[in-house]
């Protein structure tokens, strides 16, 4: 797992528009204020591709690959293919599956939603039901099978 401090993504796009456009090194630091030396380490990590981060599902032990997948989520996480599968998922199960599937951390999935990583949590582990109003915010983020995926029809 990754550690340290959170990248400042606006601030190496920035940086590599600038290179893109023919900026020595030495001008983009002048520019943005830092180094010669950090402009060249923001361009290296650019060039290098994220890590592929992994948990394994649940029920069918295949890895549900995810840049949104946090070692927290390690044995917690069903595959969209097994969740189809269990129309009695809860709905904290079906959100973890969703988040995972769009790629997402809990931290940016609450940060669209307007609350905390922690509600999120409470939301994925079931000790907190979502309001209407944040689980149409869901349904709009993850798409509306977090709801219907699975659900068989009433009689």
């Amino acid at each position: 797992m990754a550690s340290g401090r959170i990248p400042n993504t606006k601030r190496r796009a920035r940086i590599a528009r600038l290179h893109a456009r023919g900026v020595t090194l030495s001008e983009i630091g002048r520019r943005l204020g830092i180094t010669r030396q950090a402009v060249h380490d923001a361009l290296v990590q650019l060039r290098r591709p994220a890590p592929q981060r992994f948990v394994g599902c649940t029920r069918c032990a295949l890895p549900i690959v995810s840049p949104g997948a946090l070692a927290s989520d390690e044995g917690q996480a069903l595959c969209l293919t097994c969740l189809a599968c269990c129309p009695d998922a809860g709905l904290g199960a079906r959100l973890k599956s969703f988040r995972l599937a769009a790629g997402l951390t809990k931290t940016e999935l609450a940060r669209r939603l307007g609350v905390t990583a922690m509600t999120v949590h409470q939301y994925e582990t079931g000790a907190r039901e979502p309001r209407w109003r944040h689980l149409a915010l869901l349904v709009g983020v993850l798409g509306p099978g977090l709801i219907t995926l699975g659900l068989r029809p009433a009689n």
